[in-house]
């Protein structure tokens, strides 16, 4: 009775047109090349500085420390990945009962990835309000507090939506986005040498041409507005926050964000 139970679940799952092998396949090689992505982007600013982690002088930056902060960061963004990838590898497979299990683990892990995320900006903040000024400040509230914002919301919308696995499932995947912008921008920075702000500017017009492909692409599939649309709303507010971020409208903004910090 069990395994019949377990075989109609599985049988429901992958007749259902809006979760198809398709997208899980896909989601699988995204989340895929977005931790090869992040190793190539990180490479030479951490990962090459494993396992000892000693201070050394960046040429643009000055100063690195290797912080518990860092650390943590680092693996909580990765163990978020490594949750995504098992996530589809799990429904595919058709083993819900694992793939339930594993994620009430972003019960607890969703939460510390947002505090790896404010602990980060907090820290950034602090220090370039001592060194930089404000102009600084407002720069690095623009680049980063956006992402936690998103972030926590795409995820409640998945924890709101599990009841209905379409829903679900994209809006989980979606988080992904959030992602891919900082490795990204350091890898045009490492192998493009494009400055700070150019691979910043480049790599936010890429993730909003991938945001809009995606979201046509699952709404033609669909028939209906894609989840992803969300996304590309997000990502476009967050190129328009770059842009407008050394006005004196967004420095008064960043201030007011920076009291709550």
């Amino acid at each position: 009775m069990k395994k019949e139970k377990e075989q109609l679940q599985r049988t429901t799952h992958h007749a259902s047109p809006l979760i198809s092998q398709s997208f899980t396949g896909g989601m699988i090689i995204g989340i895929v090349l977005l931790i090869i992505l992040a190793h190539v982007g990180f490479y030479n600013t951490y990962i090459s500085h494993f396992p000892k982690f000693e201070d050394y002088i960046n040429p643009r930056r000055g100063l690195i420390h290797f912080t518990a902060i860092i650390h943590f960061h680092g693996m909580m963004m990765m163990g978020w990945l490594l949750m995504l990838l098992v996530q589809p590898i799990l429904i595919r497979k058709g083993n819900m009962k694992l793939h339930r299990l594993a994620g009430r683990l972003s019960y607890v892990l969703a939460p510390l990835v947002l505090l790896s995320m404010y602990l980060v900006t907090y820290s950034s903040l602090h220090r370039e309000s001592v060194h930089e000024g404000e102009i600084a400040v407002a720069r690095r509230v623009a680049l980063d507090v956006p992402l936690i914002i998103f972030f926590a919301i795409l995820y409640l919308l998945a924890i709101f939506s599990t009841h209905k696995p379409a829903l679900h499932s994209r809006f989980m995947c979606s988080t992904a986005f959030i992602f891919i912008s900082p490795p990204l921008a350091r890898t045009f920075r490492a192998y493009l040498d494009l400055s700070r702000d150019g691979s910043i500017d480049m790599s936010k017009n890429i993730i909003m041409i991938l945001a809009g492909i995606i979201t046509v692409i699952d709404s033609w599939r669909t028939k209906r507005i894609s989840p992803f649309a969300l996304v590309l709303g997000f990502m476009v507010l967050n190129r328009v926050i770059w842009y407008i971020r050394d006005t004196p409208f967004w420095h008064s903004i960043a201030n007011a964000i920076v009291k709550i910090f």
